[in-house]
């Protein structure tokens, strides 16, 4: 007999230590599972709304493209100043700049998508 009669409450203080510490780990591992769906799900909704952007900037670019055509076809013919041609040059650059932009987020969001999904790579 070298187990205590009389132990003073101390199993059933451990018992409840040990279902505490349980449900503690249960709520930490529900969280970390919520927060990598939270992540997965706003990289995703990042990615379709950089992808309809995208799309309508190469709307806008393929028409900042055929103003800045025509305008440099008037300014040669000799209708228009010089200045309408640089206005339409200028709206091409930022067009294409924006499209650069787009480009550079959708890479970003992708690589977050990527990690978030337990993808990694290698680092040498």
């Amino acid at each position: 007999m070298s187990m205590p009669i009389i132990d003073g409450g101390r199993n059933r203080a451990n018992i409840a230590r040990s279902e505490a510490l349980l449900e503690e780990s249960v709520a930490n591992y529900r969280h970390s599972v919520l927060t990598a769906f939270a992540e997965v799900e706003d990289n995703l909704a990042g990615l379709r709304i950089l992808g309809a952007q995208a799309q309508a900037n190469e709307e806008a670019l393929t028409s900042a493209r055929r103003a800045a055509e025509l305008a440099n076809k008037v300014y040669q013919a000799g209708s228009a100043g010089y200045l309408e041609l640089l206005d339409a040059q200028r709206d091409l650059m930022a067009i294409e700049r924006t499209a650069v932009q787009l480009r550079g987020n959708r890479a970003t969001t992708t690589i977050a998508l990527i990690r978030s999904l337990g993808g990694g790579w290698q680092s040498q």
